[in-house]
């Protein structure tokens, strides 16, 4: 069967092996786990051929360098809500910018939050009901002191979706 294949390896294939902090046997693992985070130690040792120990042992090690944060469902966003997405940039007066992110940071409609080089400050990726719902937050949550634009693009369509939110 074979390890499983995912974007690691490609995006990580161009990288010289010694600088990597993580080896070959490490990053089938990890797209191992991309790819079914329930799968137990001793599915994975099957499918690698290794040891259950070994697949054990690396998980930890990975773990313990903060290379696996953590373990999560990949919620489909789209199959539970008619969501709107938005990436809404915003050009910040330069001393306000951490009280402007730190306040934008606690948003429930927030997905990401980005600092940005360019034309604008920070980038917000985020998800709405409602184009109501997003007019109602560019009206009233960005209108707070720092804030000297914004520009809102809608996103129509995915070509590559985000496979964290299905959108």
């Amino acid at each position: 069967m074979g390890p499983p294949k995912c974007s690691l390896i490609e995006r990580w294939k161009q990288l010289d092996k010694t600088l990597r902090p993580v080896d070959d046997l490490d990053l089938a693992i990890l797209c191992a786990l991309r790819e079914n985070a329930r799968i137990s130690n001793l599915e994975l040792a099957k499918l690698l051929g290794i040891s259950e120990a070994t697949v054990r042992r690396r998980i930890k090690i990975m773990e313990e360098k903060g290379i696996i944060r953590g373990y999560a469902a990949l919620v489909n966003c789209y199959g539970v809500e008619n969501s709107v997405k938005a990436f809404i940039y915003l050009k910040v007066d330069r001393k306000h910018i951490d009280d402007v992110a730190n306040t934008l940071k606690k948003e429930n409609r927030l997905i990401t939050l980005y600092r940005i080089l360019g034309d604008y400050d920070l980038l917000c990726e985020c998800l709405f009901l409602s184009m109501q719902e997003l007019q109602d937050f560019v009206d009233n949550k960005l209108s707070m002191e720092g804030i000297i634009s914004s520009v809102t693009h809608v996103v129509a369509s995915a070509y590559k979706p985000c496979e964290w939110v299905g959108l």
